[in-house]
């Protein structure tokens, strides 16, 4: 059996693309004589070969159309983010700008398929009857760390996962902006305080540094990242025991729903089992996070994790103002406040 060593960084690919020139592969040049390619076309198919435009006929116009066309097809490879191969790029915009960007709230429950939020119990119901749980993982800073650190801290997620997670889990990572205002505010109120009012070097330092904050926050573009352990548990796993007869036979299909609908309890009593089951879970990973060096877990009350989850398909930060109410008078995805 072959030793699997967490603390090493594996790529998904190496030099799986033949390389043209320096980095720039064969893709990128297909994408950069795209244009190139449609021009010409357009031009054979669709204007007569008679046409003249300023004197010149179109045969003599398309070569130096195209060497246009080319040109741009090379700035979009050039510019072209580091992540992706300008081809994933280009069809990634593609479908961006034909795809519908909003739809109404029945069409996002097949997207996201949530039934219910549980603000007293913190729990996310789904319309298959499965329920969800968050837990939010505040690392700590790994960005002077030596290979050793690195290697401890994997080996320490690694052993979590073995012995503290037996279910199964997701990780999710986004970010959001850096509260500037929020954070300037507490100087602009500084400003009004008879102290700095009476210190005119004072006064002029802060509204200096409030505008050169401000300028850096800008240029560096600042986020704040969040980290979330998102957990769930299916009716399933609280109707039959784990390797059971029952459970096997559950997964049979056309038999298999005879079998759970023969077996399945009271709504109530199926419930009250998920949520038991949730909170032991999410427990479980909280303290399990906890026990890494220099980690902190918190579990996530059911309305901030219905915003995460609201924002993850909005695709941007939403404002719902006391989303404790808003949980009770708006969609959870939908239609915009």
């Amino acid at each position: 059996m072959v030793e699997r060593n967490p603390a090493k960084r594996i790529p998904k690919s190496l030099g799986t693309e033949t390389k043209l020139l320096g980095s720039y592969t064969l893709g990128d040049a297909g994408v950069a004589l795209l244009p190139a390619v449609a021009v010409v076309l357009l031009g054979q198919l669709l204007v007569p070969p008679s046409t003249r435009v300023g004197g010149y006929g179109i045969q003599t116009l398309l070569l130096p159309i195209a060497a246009v066309a080319v040109g741009v097809g090379a700035v979009f490879v050039y510019v072209t983010p580091a992540y992706t191969s300008s081809l994933d790029w280009l069809l990634m915009m593609l479908r961006f700008h034909t795809n519908a960007t909003e739809e109404a709230h029945a069409e996002t429950v097949d997207h996201h398929q949530l039934k219910r939020v549980y603000p007293m119990q913190d729990v996310i119901e789904r319309r298959d009857g499965a329920v969800i749980g968050l837990v939010r993982v505040s690392p700590p800073s790994m960005a002077l760390a030596t290979a050793d650190e690195w290697a401890s801290v994997a080996d320490g997620f690694q052993d979590f996962l073995n012995t503290s997670v037996t279910f199964p889990i997701q990780i999710y990572s986004t970010t959001q902006s850096f509260p500037v205002e929020t954070y300037l505010d507490h100087y602009r109120d500084r400003l009004d305080d008879p102290d700095v009012k009476a210190n005119p070097q004072l006064q002029t330092l802060i509204e200096r540094y409030v505008e050169w904050y401000e300028r850096d926050l800008a240029a560096r573009q600042m986020t704040i990242r969040d980290h979330y352990v998102i957990v769930t548990v299916s009716p399933e796993e609280v109707q039959f025991e784990q390797e059971s007869v029952l459970s096997a036979l559950g997964d049979v299909p056309v038999l298999g729903v005879f079998v759970r609908a023969m077996t399945a309890p009271p709504l109530e009593v199926q419930r009250k089992a998920l949520f038991e089951t949730l909170d032991e879970r999410l427990s479980r990973v909280q303290s399990g996070i906890r026990d890494l060096d220099g980690c902190e877990a918190m579990v996530v009350d059911a309305s901030e994790g219905a915003k995460v989850i609201s924002e993850f398909w909005a695709g941007q930060t939403l404002e719902y103002g006391d989303f404790e109410q808003t949980l009770r008078t708006r969609p959870l995805v939908g239609e915009r406040p």
